[in-house]
């Protein structure tokens, strides 16, 4: 209506016309009461909102303040602009709230308000300051395309073409020699958009508010434990938790930097022993079309596969060797162990622990985990406590092909002992098993070459070596002569004295 009665100026201005501009401005007046009302329940409910989630809500309830702020200054202007308009027209018996006029037909006071003839006046500044509204109104819509066409519309402050199609600017089409009626109705019009651009634009930030969530269609129950595997005397702890899911609408799921999994179940093969980081990401799109990620980061350990066997009637420790034992408990780092024992010492080397009796009879080792912050008893075990066994002399020989050999007549009597080698030979002591490993010294020993009499003559050795007085007797041998070792003195993890048997010289 207001458009049809602007036009119908340019032909006549009757009484007609300027009342039903009247009209147009009281159903303006009428519509801005009821904004008023409308925005201020806005408000409250962003108000409200705020109190119920501060941390959702705040940045769009610090929006909402900048837009009445905002909307309010605009508005303001063009109230005092109406009030300016009517009080030259109507002087003392003006209405001071700018409402309604009296003198409807005066084309002067609005032109004369605006300052049509300065090059800076209130015409300029009320342009610049709906451009500046506009303006901001889009950016607070993220300068949406469609957004911005319609306010490009509502708040245009373009040239318009008068009758004789000639460009008027907006300032001179809007004020001059119009009526003051029309002027004030128009100024009532913008003050309505006004209020609308700041409801639709409260309206926007409600919907931001909750813009991000997820719709679901789905809540199920989730038991996610910290470990399926307890040690008798800890605890078993889970999370309870209740999901909800959307079934319509899958995540993505990648391992890593860009490995897209198949499903939200990981099944990761376990072939090294460590401490291995989990890192990736879960990525859905939000009933907004925006995709969003959430990173997640673990770590989990793999242990080697232990068992615990024990011979029950070969538990045995040797006294005065360093027996090596592994102790481990499936679950628990080794450094969270505490091992101690009962007539031994314990001391950890190398990964193993060195357990050396300081009695005899039997000793107990005791294992504690610290699990959970607390210490907590793992198991003991028993262990009868043996003198060490007597190691086994060799004669330490090389072969021609320089091979090294521990020849004895008993244990490798498959090989004919040349008198070269013997010469060179060394006298050693060892587990011929191999199963215990122990240092043992020769510090003498006694060679015994009969006499031909029935009597034996005896000479010492130079530590493990022939000494020279024994190499000499041995070179002047008759080959197939019977020569015997005596008193094999050894020193080290035992000391023992050992015998040997008769040999064959070569």
């Amino acid at each position: 209506m207001y458009l049809v009665l602007t036009a119908m100026l340019a032909l006549n201005v009757s009484a007609d016309i300027l009342n039903g501009f009247t009209m147009v401005n009281d159903s303006l007046l009428n519509s801005i009461e009821t904004s008023n009302v409308r925005n201020g329940g806005l408000y409250d409910k962003m108000q409200y909102l705020y109190e119920q989630n501060p941390q959702k809500v705040g940045e769009w309830l610090e929006k909402t303040k900048e837009v009445k702020a905002k909307s309010d200054e605009l508005y303001n202007m063009l109230q005092e602009y109406k009030v300016g308009i009517i009080k030259l027209a109507d002087g003392k018996n003006a209405d001071p709230k700018g409402n309604t006029i009296e003198k409807k037909d005066n084309l002067d006071v609005a032109g004369q308000y605006v300052e049509l003839n300065r090059g800076v006046g209130r015409g300029k500044a009320l342009k610049k300051a709906i451009d500046d509204y506009r303006i901001f109104v889009e950016a607070m819509y993220g300068n949406d395309p469609q957004k911005t066409e319609i306010y490009n519309k509502i708040f245009s402050t373009e040239d318009a073409v008068n009758t004789h199609g000639e460009k008027v600017d907006w300032i001179n089409a809007r004020f001059e020699t119009m009526p003051a009626v029309a002027v004030i109705t128009m100024l009532a019009k913008y003050q309505s958009d006004v209020k609308a651009a700041e409801a639709e634009l409260i309206n926007y930030f409600m919907a931001q508010t909750d813009a991000g969530d997820y719709r679901v269609n789905k809540i199920v129950a989730r038991v996610i434990p910290v470990s399926k595997h307890v040690m008798q005397g800890g605890y078993y702890q889970a999370e309870l938790a209740l999901m909800a899911v959307d079934t319509t609408a899958m995540p993505k799921y990648y391992l890593g930097e860009d490995r897209e999994l198949d499903t939200s179940f990981l099944r990761i093969p376990c072939g090294s022993i460590g401490t291995f980081p989990l890192k990736g990401r879960i990525e859905l799109t939000g009933p907004d079309g925006i995709a969003r990620s959430y990173p997640f980061e673990d770590e989990y350990t793999v242990g080697a596969p232990t068992a615990t066997i024990a011979n029950q009637d070969m538990n045995v420790v040797y006294k005065g060797y360093d027996n090596r034992m592994e102790i481990s408990v499936p679950g628990v780092p080794s450094e969270k162990l505490k091992i101690s024992a009962v007539g031994a010492t314990m001391q950890k080397k190398d990964g193993v622990y060195i357990c050396k009796p300081t009695k005899d009879g039997e000793i107990t080792i005791n294992v504690m985990a610290e699990i959970e912050g607390r210490s907590q008893t793992m198991g003991s075990s028993k262990f009868r406590v043996r003198p060490l066994p007597d190691p086994t002399a060799f004669l330490r020989i090389k072969d021609s092909n320089g091979n090294t050999i521990d020849f004895h007549p008993r244990l490798t009597p498959k090989h004919r002992l040349r008198r070269n080698e013997l010469l060179e030979a060394e006298m050693v002591a060892e587990y011929a098993d191999g199963m215990l490993k122990a240092s043992f010294k020769i510090n003498q020993f006694t060679l015994l070459i009969s006499d031909g009499r029935g009597g034996y003559t005896t000479t010492l050795s130079d530590g493990s070596h022939f000494s020279a007085s024994q190499k000499t007797a041995l070179r002047k041998l008759k080959s197939g002569s019977m020569i015997l070792f005596d008193k094999i003195k050894v020193t080290g993890a035992k000391t023992v004295q050992l015998d040997y048997p008769q040999i064959a010289l070569p």
